[in-house]
C-alpha cells in the first residue's frame, strides 16, 4: 500500500521505500521495522537478475532509511531517549513537537542524500521494476483496534504542547490497552525485545553515575576541548560520537558521551542553548554512523 503510489521507476520505488521505511522507523523499534519492510523486498530482490547492482541499493536502503528515520522523534531510537532524559535531569525539557521540528528536516534531507548515493553506487539496470503488490488493509477486529490505539498514540505524541501530556505517559496507552483488549497475548509480550528497554536504561544509569561520581569533569580535564571554543568543543563531541557509533552500538555510544556533554557544559559555563545543541548532536549523529555492518 505504501509503494504503490510510486509506480514502476526503480529510482521512484527505492525512494517510496525509503520513505516509507522511515515513517515507520519513526515510531518504532528500527530493529523491528527493518526486519519488516525486509520481509517486503526480500522477494522482490529474489526475482531480479542476480547481475543487477540494484538489488544492493534495495537490500541497504531499508537498514538506512530506519536508522535515519528514527531521529525524527524522541522515541524512534535509543540515544534520543538518552538525551533528552540527559537534559530533562538539568531541568532543560524539550517537548515531542519541538523535538520533529528540529529532526525532521534533518531526516528529510539525509534521506535525499542517502537515497542519491544508493542510486550512483548501484545503479538500476532497467528502466521499470514490475513489483507485485497486492497488499490491503486488514479489516479483523484485532486490527482495527490496533489502527485506532496507534492513531490516537502518534496524534497525542505530536500535540503534546497542546494538551501537555508528557510523551512517556502516552506511550503508557499501547502498553496498556493492545494486552487489554487482547491484541497482544501472553507469549508475544514475552518475544518483546526486552533487552533493548534494560540497554537504554542502563545507558541513562551510566550517565548519571558519570555525572554524579565527578568521572565526567575528570575525563574532561585530560581533554584540551576548551581551547577549542564552544563551538569547536560541540564539533569535536559530535566527531567523536560518529567515529566511535561505527564501532559500538549508537546506544553505547550515547551513553558515554552525552554525560561528557553536560560536564563540559557546566564546567564551561555555557548558555542552556548550548547544551541542548551539544546533547542533542550526539544524540543524532550517533544514528547516522552506518560506514560498518556492526
Amino acid at each position: 500500500l505504501l509503494l504503490k503510489p510510486f509506480g514502476h521507476k526503480p529510482a521512484n520505488i527505492i525512494l517510496g521505500l525509503m520513505l516509507a521505511t522511515a515513517l515507520l522507523s519513526a515510531f518504532m523499534s528500527n530493529t523491528a521495522t527493518t526486519a519488516m519492510m525486509m520481509t517486503v523486498i526480500l522477494p522482490v530482490v529474489a526475482v531480479m537478475d542476480p547481475k543487477d547492482p540494484f538489488r544492493k541499493a534495495l537490500a541497504l536502503s531499508v537498514p538506512f532509511a530506519a536508522n535515519l528515520g528514527g531521529v525524527a522523534t524522541p522515541i524512534g531510537t535509543p540515544p534520543n531517549a538518552i538525551a533528552l532524559a540527559a537534559l530533562n535531569q538539568m531541568g532543560l525539557r524539550i517537548s515531542f513537537t519541538t523535538w520533529m521540528i528540529l529532526a525532521v528536516p534533518i531526516v528529510a534531507v539525509m534521506l535525499f542524500v542517502g537515497w542519491r548515493i544508493l542510486l550512483i553506487l548501484f545503479p538500476p539496470a532497467s528502466d521499470r521494476l514490475i513489483l507485485n503488490l497486492e497488499g490491503r488493509f486488514s479489516r479483523t477486529p484485532l486490527a482495527l483496534i490496533t489502527y485506532f490505539v496507534f492513531g490516537l498514540t502518534v496524534l497525542l505524541w505530536v500535540t503534546e504542547k497542546l494538551h501537555g501530556i508528557p510523551a512517556s505517559v502516552v506511550a503508557f496507552i499501547p502498553v496498556a490497552m493492545l494486552p487489554a483488549l487482547s491484541v497482544l497475548d501472553k507469549k508475544e509480550i514475552r518475544n518483546f525485545p526486552w533487552e533493548v528497554l534494560w540497554l537504554v536504561a542502563g545507558g541513562i544509569s551510566i550517565g548519571a553515575s558519570i555525572k554524579e561520581t565527578g568521572l565526567a569533569d575528570w575525563m574532561l580535564t585530560r581533554i584540551p576541548l576548551s581551547s577549542l571554543g564552544t563551538t569547536g568543543a560541540i564539533l569535536a563531541f559530535g566527531v567523536l560520537g560518529y567515529l566511535v557509533a561505527n564501532l559500538v552500538s549508537n546506544t553505547v555510544t550515547a551513553s558515554i558521551l552525552v554525560p561528557l556533554v553536560v560536564g563540559f557544559s557546566l564546567t564551561g559555563n555555557l548558555g542552556s542553548s548550548e547544551i541542548v545543541q551539544g546533547v542533542i548532536l550526539v544524540g543524532v549523529i550517533v544514528s547516522f554512523s552506518m560506514m560498518l555492518p556492526i
